[in-house]
């Protein structure tokens, strides 16, 4: 049992390895011999006893990020408070998930392209779902009042698109904390430039 429990934290070190250079060189630029660097592994073989190969990893990391933006969206949808600011704790949510899970999030919204068949058109499904949850707080937004939206669905890719950049520029350790950052990113996408 204790040899399964190493190997468990073996293989997340890998994945955490993975993570990291496929966010700073790209899937396609990245080698298991990159990987087992990082590792500080010698050669590439050893990675192997842990995982199948580099796809395996990149779908790993994909459905990490999966399920880390629905766990943080679906307790949100189930809350009874106005759709308006479910959408804005979806918001919220939404670039947390970024900010903790950097690495991850830039395997879900740049390297899935490189995943086999199968396995991509599996997780466009899932990338369809989600918006179209958000899409679902958008609309009933719109349903109750409280916005003023015409086209729901370049709304709903407006929105996530701004949410989304965020991976490309946001540093831990910057002037704002994530939370603060996320909190002002959502008033930002909600209200516009406008004051209140």
């Amino acid at each position: 049992m204790p040899h399964n429990g190493h190997r468990t934290g073996r293989r997340n070190q890998i994945q955490a390895a993975a993570e990291q250079l496929f966010r700073e060189k790209g899937y396609l630029a990245t080698s298991m011999r990159d990987i087992a660097d990082e590792m500080h592994m010698k050669g590439g073989g050893s990675l192997y006893a842990h995982i199948k190969g580099k796809e395996d990893l990149l779908w790993d990391i994909a459905q990490e990020a999966v399920r880390a933006f629905f766990s943080a969206l679906e307790p949100i949808l189930a809350k009874d408070i106005s759709p308006d600011q479910k959408l804005r704790e979806a918001m919220i949510a939404h670039v947390l998930v970024i900010t903790s899970h950097l690495g991850a999030t830039a395997v879900y919204f740049d390297e899935w392209r490189h995943l086999g068949d199968v396995r991509r058109a599996e997780f466009m499904q899932h990338r369809e779902r989600y918006e179209r949850l958000f899409q679902r707080l958008i609309h009933e937004s719109v349903e109750s009042g409280a916005l003023n939206v015409r086209d729901e669905r370049l709304a709903t890719i407006y929105v996530l698109g701004s949410l989304n950049a965020i991976r490309r520029w946001y540093k831990p350790g910057g002037r704002l904390s994530a939370q603060k950052l996320a909190e002002a990113v959502a008033d930002l996408a909600l209200n516009g430039l406008h004051q209140p």
